[in-house]
């Protein structure tokens, strides 16, 4: 795992409480921040993990920590660490529900929840339908539609999200969590969506997606000198947040990400990157997997970009912008729970992936001042992989 101090919470660790849950090491100076009186600490902790486990016990803890309510949402289900933990907290009494994905039924850990008789929503199946732009009837197979989004909320109090959670694959992980009522309110919201169907398949007579936006206030303290933001798929379009973001860098952008099949996305890094900008991508072994011929334009019309690749089981999409604390501008750190896939449903007829089409999470830390430690643990985890990235050959 990669730490730094945590400054704050190590003064808040002094006011409270002990940690309860010794088997987390990496959590006890959270489990330290409980509020007394029932008042509530508005805290959240970014740390980048080597592997899933940092992520998969970010989750145990607050499923531990359920007393009433828990609502979770998995995009795997390989590590039944975890959904032993979720029929523990339903054998004592707690309301668990769960929504994943419908490719990953076969998933261990799903199908021991399912036969147990665990609330299990299978979410993110095929669509079609007929579409008035392209005047024709289009569809999408089950895994061009994913559910990506990993959180989970207890008691509409604590909560833990992560670029992924719930499998056993290699890799870095970057993880969110604490206690915070704002954004677990919001994430709680947004799971009550994933969970009654309404998720990236449910569409409006207009083709749009028909969730509502469910992170009112998007932008949540942390009790650190960092900010947060919060933004959902599909109807917050992730995608287009992160074009917006390359076209407002005033010094860098640094993108890392398995799989980038973005047209828009590839211009605006070489439009950036003509204009003097410090503009490099690092893509994993599945770059080009879902739409060859929209990451042939990263290929072949950007040659001002610095491209790499990296070849690790899994890697995050992470953002980063302009990261230099000298510049008289804010720093922002990012990272997705899904590849940076295109940001149109249609590409000359043909269905491909689409983040109109995926539930996913992104998660944003803003600097402001001073660099905060989590926007180095986001930062820490483009500089692995740049240590280790070699030459871009797709």
């Amino acid at each position: 795992m990669i730490t730094h101090p945590l400054a704050t919470l190590a003064k808040l660790a002094a006011r409270y409480s002990p940690p309860r849950c010794a088997a987390v090491p990496c959590l006890a100076l959270l489990n330290a921040c409980a509020a007394p009186d029932g008042q509530f600490n508005h805290h959240v902790t970014i740390e980048a993990h080597d592997g899933a486990d940092g992520a998969n016990a970010a989750f145990l803890d607050v499923f531990d920590r359920a007393t009433t309510e828990l609502r979770v949402a998995l995009p795997a289900g390989t590590d039944t660490a975890l959904t032993d933990a979720l029929l523990a907290a339903h054998d004592r009494g707690v309301d668990v529900r769960v929504v994943t994905d419908v490719d990953r039924a076969s998933d261990p850990g799903f199908v021991t929840l399912t036969e147990a008789g665990m609330p299990v929503q299978y979410g993110d199946g095929a669509v079609a339908y007929f579409d008035f732009n392209s005047n024709g009837d289009v569809s999408w197979t089950s895994d061009q539609v994913v559910l990506s989004s990993a959180f989970a909320v207890a008691d509409k109090t604590w909560f833990a999200g992560a670029s992924r959670a719930g499998g056993t694959e290699d890799g870095q992980t970057l993880v969110a969590y604490g206690q915070h009522q704002d954004l677990a309110d919001d994430l709680w919201t947004e799971h009550v969506q994933l969970y009654g169907g309404i998720d990236a398949t449910a569409l409006t007579a207009f083709s749009a997606p028909a969730k509502s936006i469910a992170d009112i206030r998007w932008r949540y303290g942390t009790g650190t000198d960092a900010e947060l933001e919060v933004w959902f798929g599909p109807q917050q379009r992730l995608t287009k947040r992160v074009i917006d973001l390359v076209y407002s860098a005033r010094q860098s952008v640094w993108i890392l990400t398995d799989d980038l099949a973005n047209d828009g996305l590839a211009r605006a890094l070489q439009e950036k990157a003509a204009d003097g900008f410090d503009v490099q991508v690092i893509v994993g072994p599945k770059f080009g997997a879902s739409a060859p011929l929209l990451s042939r334009v990263l290929e072949d019309d950007t040659p001002d970009v610095v491209k790499m690749q990296v070849d690790r089981p899994y890697v995050p999409t992470v953002v980063i912008i302009d990261a230099d604390p000298s510049l008289n501008a804010q720093e922002r750190a990012l990272f997705m729970t899904h590849d940076l896939y295109s940001a149109g449903r249609l590409y000359r007829g043909s269905s491909i992936v689409s983040d109109q089409l995926i539930d996913g999470v992104l998660w944003q830390v803003d600097d402001w001042d001073e660099r905060s430690v989590a926007f180095e643990q986001v930062l820490s985890v483009w500089e692995s992989h740049l240590d280790q990235a070699g030459e871009f050959a797709p």
